[in-house]
């Protein structure tokens, strides 16, 4: 079982990794979308039809999408001031039911976001921008999506934690200052 959920884990980080290799991708759009609706503002007097909107509607998959990526990868905030004075046995206890803790609320973020959004999306909601009317269900969606996808990783998070040893201690990901200058 251990090597199942280990093997799950890795399988869904690497498409966790894709996924925010698309919303990098997404963030590179929203960059060139920016420059080019101010530059043809300055220039021609012209913005780009919807470009506010749309750029709107993308930071939301730019933002949500690689949320369970640091996650996976642990570049999330970690404080150990409290932990670090507990057992190695405390520690993974309290990382499994944080882990659980976190599938749980993301479920509840997950269904009110895809309610949300299947509901924009049953009404057509749109919004007025300066010149189109602009959809506002994908981006609802994207939220929905996002979170689903942070639920899902605190949940392998946690079986990967029953399983093994893993306390959640990312001490091991702490740069060695030595390492560090002579990096090049």
């Amino acid at each position: 079982m251990k090597r199942t959920v280990l093997a799950l884990r890795r399988a869904y980080g690497t498409f966790q990794y894709a996924i925010s290799i698309v919303a990098g991708v997404i963030t590179f759009v929203m960059m060139w979308l920016i420059d080019v609706n101010a530059i043809s503002r300055k220039a021609l007097n012209a913005p780009v039809p919807g470009g506010i909107e749309i750029t709107q509607s993308l930071l939301t998959f730019a933002i949500m999408l690689p949320f369970g990526y640091a996650l996976f990868r642990g570049e999330h905030v970690n404080t150990v001031v409290l932990t670090s004075r507990f057992s190695r046995r405390t520690n993974h206890w309290l990382h499994i039911f944080w882990m659980t803790v976190g599938s749980l609320i993301f479920a509840a973020v997950t269904y009110g976001a895809w309610v949300y959004a299947i509901r924009s999306y049953n009404m057509s909601e749109q919004v007025w921008g300066a010149t189109i009317r602009f959809a506002v269900w994908p981006a609802k969606m994207a939220v929905a999506l996002g979170s689903l996808m942070l639920c899902i990783q605190f949940a392998l998070d946690a079986l990967v934690a029953f399983f093994t040893d893993e306390d959640g201690d990312l001490s091991v990901a702490i740069p060695d200052a030595e390492k560090a200058l002579h990096h090049v």
